[in-house]
């Protein structure tokens, strides 16, 4: 591989990586924009469905898990 090559692949993992780091910030904001949007009935049921789906964690939607990533990839959640 030669150097421009290498580049060239690096610029575009560095784009890779930005695009997902602002889809995984605004999923973040969507979220949170959607809890502040269910009651607290509708947010039991999301928590249930969350745990038969094997995707809890930490809160039901995994708010921290998720800023730690965000902050890990560089970005501010």
């Amino acid at each position: 591989m030669t150097a421009e090559q290498a580049a060239a692949r690096q610029a575009v993992l560095d784009n890779s990586r930005s695009e997902l780091l602002r889809e995984l910030q605004a999923s973040h904001r969507i979220i949170r924009n959607m809890l502040g949007l269910l009651s607290v009935s509708q947010k039991a049921v999301l928590a249930q469905r969350n745990a038969r789906d094997d995707v809890d964690g930490e809160g039901i939607t995994r708010a921290h898990e998720r800023e730690a990533v965000i902050r890990r990839a560089g970005g501010l959640a």
